[in-house]
């Protein structure tokens, strides 16, 4: 699976993302105690909050991901992983660039591609945003161990460039 996203040129712009996703990134940041959550997505999250988690990280990850739009996609074919992946890449990287500054942890963004839908037979997309800290393991230790996925991390640094090409 992860040898998809070596058929696709990476770049990404802002208006790729959905309309639905650019809103929740101008709706911008908060901090939730120790955790840096996107408003929109905070304020739509039904889970207990940050008690039912071990650690901010995995908070952050659960709050802030979300499966990237598809409906409006063929079910199959190359449009499909080129959809899905300038989607996501767009929503990453645009909203890892409205991370505001001074953060004490930077902020990654994983952007995972993998079979789903009612028989795993749909090639579907998801989107989060966690912090990456020294003291609190990584949400991902290893990327490249994936296997029954495509999983890219990007960094504040990964998404300027991808905005640049």
């Amino acid at each position: 699976m992860a040898a998809l996203l070596k058929t696709v040129e990476l770049h990404a712009r802002e208006e790729d993302a959905p309309d639905q996703f650019r809103v929740v990134v101008k709706a911008g940041w908060v901090t939730d105690g120790d955790a840096h959550l996107l408003t929109a997505l905070k304020s739509g999250y039904s889970g207990a909050g940050r008690t039912e988690f071990a650690d901010a990280v995995h908070f952050e990850a659960a709050v802030n991901g979300r499966g990237m739009m598809d409906h409006d996609l063929p079910t199959s074919g190359p449009e499909r992983l080129t959809a899905l992946l300038r989607r996501s890449l767009g929503y990453a990287c645009t909203a890892l660039r409205s991370v505001p500054p001074g953060r004490p942890w930077p902020t990654l963004a994983y952007i995972s591609l993998s079979a789903g839908g009612l028989d795993d037979d749909v090639l579907t997309a998801h989107v989060t945003f966690c912090s990456d800290r020294p003291d609190v393991p990584p949400y991902v230790a290893d990327v490249e161990s994936y296997e029954q996925e495509a999983l890219m991390e990007l960094s504040q640094e990964d998404a300027a460039a991808l905005l640049r090409k």
